[in-house]
């Protein structure tokens, strides 16, 4: 697990796909009635528009723009341009579109304290983990579709990132599906950001350890918190494998991060249209018991340029609309993977011939009773097929199968040896030596085998009963 955390980029992406704000059946008429009353109360709205102010005077990334926005806020609010409103949802629509036009900072959002489900409490303190609790479910963590197309290129429709602690096993998974692609496209035009802190770890399979990432600076702390890319992953890193992002303008904040990172350390083509163009963080402060808001409070520092796409998007390398991007991503991503792929090709050759020399080897040395010299003859036939990336599990069940006949039966018993050094919670190989124990008549080997097989799995429902007819025959 990442041994920090961003800034909450998290919260604001997460509330913003609820989408506008609105209240549900379960808030009754009664109470949005009083809620209209207060804001028919001029003094109230001036109070809370205040509050607004001085939350962004004490809290806003930039402190030499933020009193600049302020004033601007505050000759609109002392002007009586809020006086008007009396429904609270399209009060806080209307300050937030404000604040955004006033500093050109989208991250910026004033909302109504709201009940998302039935049952929920807009007071407590469970509002936010259930909300992202459900959205995390709906959402399946942002992984919306994992697809194989032909010609070896993996696609991955991401649509948010979500806390490390959730979605570490989520990332895993994906890469694991990705892990024979030649090429990879990464689609984030519908990804709106989340927690930011789930990249160091994602970045992992693409950048070398320790690679640096885009670091935060904080204001309230006058901290400037550096991210890279950490020193293991739990499969394999594609660190030359192309990768293709395809973006948009509904592309934001962490997952602007994102592209950004994998563009400026050469890890990736960006396809596309310019994104939202969100370098901030935001935290959230509560104004009263009605509002609460959003504010920017930290921002991006990218360690090779030095800067941040705020305002500006984070640039494609190949400008497509749109619509199109995923289409024009995919014909580059093809092409990619053909040549990644015929390079891939031949280093496997080089492998398998290599392999099968070490091999015939190792059977002379096995069969001539040589089996002190013939085991690191084996053990560098595995490291160069390891190397190459085709040994498996499966491999070696296969390879093993080869030789079950009794006249290769040293090297199978070499086989077996090695299948489980290299995966010793398999109980298949204990189960092949038990039965060519058993077949040379050797029972307390056999019984040793499956005695074996039980400590692995001692819910095994067949080495039991084999261990007893072993022992009654």
């Amino acid at each position: 697990m990442a041994n920090r955390s961003r800034p909450s980029n998290w919260t604001l992406m997460c509330a913003a796909s609820l989408g506008l704000l609105w209240f549900l059946s379960v808030c009754s008429d009664s109470a949005f009635a009083q809620e209209q009353r207060r804001l028919e109360n001029p003094a109230y709205v001036l109070e809370v528009a205040r509050r607004v102010d001085s939350l962004l005077v004490a809290t806003y990334v930039l402190p030499e723009e933020a009193e600049r926005y302020a004033t601007e806020f505050r000759r609109r609010y002392t002007s009586g341009e809020y006086d008007s409103f009396t429904d609270p949802v399209e009060f806080a629509e209307q300050v937030t579109a404000d604040l955004i036009e006033i500093s050109g900072d989208s991250h910026f959002s004033f909302r109504v304290i709201q009940v998302n489900e039935p049952g929920e409490d807009p007071q407590s303190h469970l509002r936010h983990p259930i909300r992202y609790y459900r959205l995390g479910q709906r959402e399946n963590l942002g992984y919306f579709k994992l697809e194989w197309i032909d010609g070896n290129v993996g696609l991955l429709d991401l649509r948010r990132f979500y806390p490390i602690g959730v979605s570490r096993e989520m990332i895993d998974a994906a890469m694991l599906f990705l892990s024979n692609a030649n090429a990879i496209v990464i689609d984030v035009r519908e990804n709106g950001g989340g927690a930011g802190e789930s990249l160091e770890y994602f970045c992992s399979y693409f950048m070398d350890y320790p690679t640096q990432l885009t670091a935060d600076y904080s204001r309230k702390y006058d901290l400037l918190t550096e991210y890279r890319t950490t020193a293991e992953v739990s499969g394999a890193r594609r660190t030359d494998v192309p990768v293709f992002i395809v973006i948009g303008e509904r592309t934001f904040s962490s997952a602007e991060t994102f592209a950004y990172d994998m563009q400026a350390n050469g890890r990736a083509t960006l396809v596309g249209d310019s994104t939202g163009g969100g370098a901030h963080s935001v935290d959230l402060f509560r104004v009263d018991d009605l509002f609460e808001i959003y504010i920017p409070t930290s921002r991006a520092v990218n360690p090779v340029t030095l800067d941040n796409w705020e305002g500006i998007g984070v640039i494609p390398d190949v400008f497509v609309p749109s619509g199109e991007a995923l289409d024009s991503a995919l014909v580059l991503a093809r092409s990619a993977a053909d040549e990644y792929g015929a390079i891939r090709e031949m280093g496997v050759n080089v492998a398998v011939e290599e392999m099968q020399r070490l091999l015939s080897d190792a059977e002379s040395l096995y069969r001539g009773g040589r089996r002190e010299s013939a085991d690191p003859v084996l053990d560098s036939m595995f490291q160069v097929g390891a190397e190459a990336g085709i040994i498996n599990e499966f491999f070696v069940f296969v390879l093993a199968y080869e030789y079950l006949g009794d006249a290769d039966e040293p090297i199978l018993f070499a086989l077996f040896d090695k299948w489980i050094e290299l995966y010793p919670r398999s109980v298949t190989p204990w189960e092949w030596m038990a039965s060519k124990y058993a077949e040379k008549g050797d029972k307390e080997r056999a019984i040793e085998c499956y005695e074996a097989v039980l400590r692995i799995d001692p819910d095994n429902p067949n080495a039991g009963r084999r261990i007893a007819r072993l022992r009654n025959e």
